[in-house]
């Protein structure tokens, strides 16, 4: 009895040390995979880095116990400055141990022409399709976007001054809206989603920040509009 479980010891111990090569192995695989992906698009790569957007605050989607960001990109789209990274956390009431399961998020944000104010917008219900052609008046496109979206800020007058009437109908006409959920934080408009980090794929991501900062009014980055 006593030799059995000194064998079933020995096996959990060589399991594991083998469970830990192999994970070790693809981590380092996957290193090397995103400094070639950096190298080849004239970006930079960090493989771990604490705070990566500097002041911003992320979404509530991101928070959680025991967070970690990994897999930092750095570079240009355009004239446009875009970091996107991959961030894993755990349940907030979870219990502590190796095996408490993790959420893993992809964010990519866009560096944006002033600091702003804290701003979050989102589709209300990723299933319904609002009926409008962004041609309406401007009732009518209010009407349609507090319908469809939901928006939380620390500023008022940021958050009119970025939802104009020109703003809220392309986020109304633009079907990739449904995809992406946007935050305004810290001199970033971010997005994120609960996948791993592709570049390729997060660079749709970042067009489209790209495309939503380039419709903002210049008067939003304006120090007085945004109350600093």
């Amino acid at each position: 009895m006593e030799g059995a479980l000194s064998l079933i010891a020995l096996v959990a111990v060589v399991v594991s040390a083998g469970a830990i090569t192999v994970a070790a192995h693809f981590r380092k695989e996957r290193v090397t995979e995103l400094q070639g992906w950096a190298r080849g698009h004239g970006w930079h790569y960090t493989e771990h880095h604490p705070r990566p957007l500097e002041e911003a605050i992320l979404p509530a989607a991101l928070h959680g116990r025991d967070p970690r960001v990994r897999h930092v990109l750095t570079g240009r789209r355009g004239t446009h400055l875009v970091t996107m990274f991959e961030l894993t956390h755990a349940e907030s009431n979870a219990r502590r141990g190796a095996g408490s399961p993790r959420h893993t998020h992809r964010v990519v944000a866009v560096h944006t022409p002033g600091p702003g104010a804290d701003l979050e917008i989102r589709r209300r219900d990723l299933a319904r399709t609002v009926s409008l052609d962004a041609s309406g008046g401007p009732e009518e496109v209010r009407a349609a976007f507090a319908e469809a979206f939901s928006t939380v800020g620390s500023d008022d007058r940021f958050r009119e001054a970025v939802l104009d009437h020109d703003t809220v109908s392309w986020l109304l006409s633009d079907c990739r809206s449904r995809s992406f959920p946007v935050r305004f934080t810290g001199g970033h408009a971010l997005t994120w989603a609960t996948l791993r980090l592709d570049p390729d794929r997060a660079l749709a991501a970042a067009d489209y920040l790209i495309d939503l900062v380039s419709r903002v009014p210049a008067r939003a980055w304006a120090r007085d509009t945004a109350g600093s």
